[in-house]
């Protein structure tokens, strides 16, 4: 008589375990996967500090260059190095930092491009050639 009282208590604690225990082990196996260590750096990161590391370059090229030269006398260069989106460097009228940008150049690892009204102008060549030779690694005028 004692037993069939103590297998209905029994089973009813089997019965109420299973699902804790699935429980557990989906947890279990959440917190392993969770320490695991990342598969590497983020690639926004990483690509947008190649990015600026490409326009640092030209942006020292570019000044050293273009700022003494009578064909870029009526622009200025300002970087924008340190953004959280795409860097870049605008060329606006010397004098007039406010002005909208009349080239912006934008890079990659080791690629820079440019857009604006001076991409179809006759410096356009010019500018391309420069920022293309800089942004592999050259340098010089």
């Amino acid at each position: 008589m004692g037993s069939p009282t103590m297998t209905a208590p029994s089973s009813a604690l089997e019965t109420m375990m299973k699902p804790i225990t699935s429980v557990l082990v989906l947890v279990s196996g959440l917190a392993v996967s969770a320490c695991s260590p990342a598969s590497g750096p983020a690639t926004g990161i990483s690509s947008n500090s190649a990015a600026v590391s490409t326009l640092q370059k030209v942006n020292a090229q570019a000044h050293a260059c273009w700022l003494k030269d009578k064909q870029f006398a009526e622009y200025g260069i300002v970087p924008e190095l340190d953004t959280t989106s795409t860097p870049r460097l605008l060329i606006i009228p010397r004098g007039k930092p406010q002005s909208l940008p009349q080239a912006v150049i934008v890079a990659s690892a080791d690629n820079a491009q440019f857009y604006g009204p001076l991409s179809s102008s006759p410096l356009a060549g010019r500018i391309n050639s420069d920022i293309t030779r800089w942004a592999s690694g050259g340098s010089g005028c």
